[in-house]
């Protein structure tokens, strides 16, 4: 039995209750599906140049939560449209996800060494294939977006237009330069850092959960719902990475951790006890959001309690 989140406690630890897990099982058979459309849309590891498609494949293929593509294709079909007309978009969102963690694991972003469990792509394929790969996988998300010929042309270009802001220079790109920026003392304060949080992480995130309720061709103001719903789970999100950053173990979480040791962050400047409010008041807030939806948003108010609790279970020891 899955879990979601009732509350806060008066020590700052999360009140759960169990809920059905027909949601969980969803969530995991669309993971399947995610990788199985994932390893067929980008070139095999022996077409030539074969290290470029195998560096590729290593960081796209090495799993993970999904939670972008799942999320994209929750809301889709939550809003009545099917997972074949959105499966490549949500893959197309993952592709992006993936080009940015290979370009942040780089030495001169933010140096990791693991990514999934793994050696970072930089580490087995040098600095400059997993630049190459990283940029191929940008380029292939667009093309893949392009040929989703089940999509009217003009929706099409609503998501081409959406991923590439969530990626540019308000978005994925901007937080990443702040990012840096902030490790040498500018921005550094709450709302510097919340800013920051909503371009590195809540970019991509409203871009795939928007690019959802595209497919599914429902009426602005449904959208806008959506979004709100997107930027709320993305700071969320983001931290939930703080905290497994300061107090996890990179064999538990499957990446570098310490990263953030003497950056100011989120959770620095909350404490443990504030932080772990800061979450639930954004899958709340997330929550929330939804109600124009009515019963069609119970199923993404579910999902966004039970991926933050499946964290905040991690970091419980806090």
């Amino acid at each position: 039995m899955s879990i979601s989140i009732d509350g806060v406690g008066g020590d700052g630890r999360l009140r759960v209750s169990p809920r059905d897990d027909a949601g969980r099982e969803a969530s995991r058979h669309w993971r399947r599906r995610i990788d199985a459309r994932l390893a067929e849309l980008v070139p095999p590891e022996d077409q030539a140049p074969s290290p470029l498609h195998q560096a590729m494949r290593y960081s796209l293929l090495a799993g993970g939560k999904r939670i972008r593509p799942v999320l994209a294709i929750q809301v889709a079909t939550d809003l009545g449209a099917s997972i074949e007309d959105v499966l490549d978009v949500a893959c197309a969102v993952e592709m992006v996800h993936t080009a940015s963690l290979i370009l942040d694991d780089l030495p001169c972003m933010d140096d990791a060494s693991l990514r999934r469990g793994r050696p970072a792509n930089h580490l087995v394929f040098g600095e400059d294939t997993a630049i190459l790969a990283a940029t191929a996988l940008l380029n292939r998300a667009f093309g893949v977006i392009a040929e989703c010929d089940r999509l009217p042309a003009q929706t099409r270009i609503d998501l081409s237009r959406l991923l590439s802001e969530s990626v540019g220079s308000h978005g994925i790109i901007a937080g990443q330069f702040c990012d840096l920026r902030i490790r040498h003392g500018h921005g550094d304060d709450v709302a510097g850092l919340t800013e920051m949080y909503g371009q590195k992480t809540g970019a991509l995130f409203v871009a795939a959960l928007e690019a959802g309720a595209r497919v599914a061709q429902v009426e602005e103001p449904w959208v806008r719902a959506v979004r709100e719903y997107a930027v709320n789970l993305g700071l969320a999100f983001q931290l939930l990475d703080d905290l497994l950053d300061t107090f996890g173990s990179s064999g538990d979480v499957g990446k570098d951790t310490r990263q953030d040791d003497g950056k100011s962050t989120l959770a620095s400047r909350l404490g443990a006890h504030g932080a772990r409010q800061e979450v639930h008041r954004y899958v709340e807030s997330a929550a929330s959001a939804l109600e124009p939806l009515g019963s069609s948003g119970l199923q993404l108010a579910n999902l966004a309690r039970d991926y933050t609790h499946a964290t905040m279970e991690r970091v419980a020891a806090i």
